[in-house]
């Protein structure tokens, strides 16, 4: 070693969490979508729950990314969604192990995108179906959405503030005060 530097192993031992996180979201959005299509029978139907008319499902396809954009590209969509799940991989390959914050945040990302991955090459359009309107700008209505996006949303909040507070170079802990 150069320096007195260890050399940091980068592997995928100690990720457990990160796999297992990936997983349940996967599964969970996999039912999801399948158990809210079959209760809806064609694409634009709605019915809002517990009551209200803020908070519902509705049948959608989205042939593009968020918010149906880049719909023409949804031929490559699945592939280049494959190459975005090799990344968080290789991401998760350089976290350390400890670095539990982080491996919730790629395990969360990891898992909305193998969801919607599955729904690019078997449906060829992501199924979405979460409907939130509360009568203000940007939820009069928000776009329609799965469980798939809402975890890539929050583990990209997650990795965003792993980032910032483990950043190289950031400020050290305080060191304890010295016994009086």
């Amino acid at each position: 070693m150069r320096d007195g530097a260890e050399a940091t192993r980068h592997t995928l031992r100690g990720k457990g969490l990160a796999f297992a996180l990936a997983a349940g979201v996967t599964g969970l959005d996999l039912w999801s979508k399948h158990a809210v299509f079959a209760a809806l029978g064609f694409v634009g139907e709605k019915r809002w729950l517990f009551g209200t008319e803020w908070l519902g499902f509705m049948k959608v396809e989205n042939p593009g990314v968020m918010w149906g954009q880049l719909t023409h590209w949804s031929d490559y969509l699945p592939w280049v969604r494959v190459v975005a799940a090799i990344i968080v991989v290789g991401m998760l390959r350089t976290t350390p192990a400890r670095a539990r914050l982080m491996q919730v945040a790629l395990g969360l990302v990891l898992g909305g995108a193998l969801g919607n991955i599955y729904d690019g090459f078997t449906v060829g359009k992501v199924r979405d179906f979460l409907m939130v309107d509360l009568g203000f700008k940007p939820f009069a209505p928000f776009p329609i959405f799965n469980v798939a996006d809402s975890a890539i949303c929050v583990g990209v909040g997650l990795l965003a503030l792993s980032m910032a507070r483990d950043r190289p170079g950031g400020p050290e802990p305080a060191a304890p005060a010295p016994p009086a």
